[in-house]
């Protein structure tokens, strides 16, 4: 059976703002958000050396282990009951995602996906928060999600001392490895190895079926890998940001054409990215049928 897969960022892709500092202003205030990543390139070691001689660490780690460091002396743990709780209704979505995201599965249920058996599937992968960003969307909307965890644990056996351990940070480099755990069908099977040879008639999803919108520098890697393998590769951004701050952020991304689409993060149904892609999942389709009928 044939899959289409869409996969998403979260962070200024799905949402205008940054989750995870968000979950930092709960803690901290609103002002704790600044002072928490100006901490964060502290312990990265920022102005330690150099740039020249100097290969930056990757950001997660360090970030996670700061925000649980916050939550512990805050007695909080970071867990899904937290962030029902108190994170989630500060986190809005931009408007229509839900919508657009069913209406555009409704290609499923036409008589020329129904010809292939072609399903359409949503995915994120996000550097932000699985357990937070898996409550802001509707049950059973997206396939699977792809993020930074927290373990919680009692401190010494004190119930009253929650302590959260990072146990997976995402990053650039691992936003690539979960491209290829969708294709290989590694995420819902835990015997296919990502690390294994699978046949290309076996793949879950080509990479040719694989779409990666994202918003930003982050989401380069992703992009380049999906694109180089004949997938697509689109960047949104946010159209209430000002023109400057636009053209700032996306600069090197029409300059190095890092994406087959550069558009607004306009989840109606008659703007430009669900135009684009409804075609490509008709386009999809249309070449199963072709294949099917040789």
């Amino acid at each position: 059976m044939p899959n289409i897969a869409i996969v998403w960022d979260f962070d200024g892709t799905l949402t205008p703002i940054d989750s995870t500092t968000k979950v930092v202003e709960l803690l901290q205030g609103d002002a704790g958000g600044e002072q928490f990543w100006k901490y964060v390139k502290e312990l990265r070691g920022d102005s330690a050396r150099p740039k020249w001689e100097h290969v930056l660490a990757s950001d997660a780690p360090i970030w996670m282990y700061a925000l649980s460091r916050i939550a512990f002396e805050k007695r909080v743990p970071l867990n899904t009951e937290f962030f029902e709780t108190f994170v989630k209704p500060h986190i809005p979505l931009y408007d229509k995602v839900a919508s657009f995201l069913r209406t555009l599965r409704l290609y499923e249920e036409t008589a020329s996906f129904k010809d292939v058996d072609l399903k359409i599937h949503f995915f994120i992968i996000t550097a932000g928060l699985k357990d937070l960003v898996e409550l802001l969307l509707p049950e059973g909307l997206i396939k699977w999600t792809f993020g930074c965890r927290y373990q919680v644990i009692a401190y010494r056996g004190n119930e009253q001392e929650p302590e959260s351990i990072p146990v997976f940070c995402m990053d650039e480099t691992m936003k690539t490895r979960s491209l290829f755990e969708i294709s290989k069908g590694s995420f819902e099977d835990k015997d296919r190895s990502v690390n294994r040879r699978v046949n290309p008639e076996k793949l879950w999803a080509p990479f040719e079926n694989i779409v990666y919108v994202g918003d930003g520098d982050t989401d380069v890697p992703a992009l380049s890998l999906v694109r180089s393998h004949g997938g697509l590769g689109i960047v949104v951004y946010n159209p209430k940001k000002s023109r400057e701050d636009i053209d700032r952020r996306l600069k090197d991304m029409r300059l190095d054409k890092r994406a087959d689409l550069i558009t607004p993060a306009d989840f109606s149904e008659k703007g430009e990215l669900f135009e684009y892609l409804s075609f490509r999942c008709k386009q999809i389709c249309h070449r199963y049928r072709a294949e099917h009928s040789i």
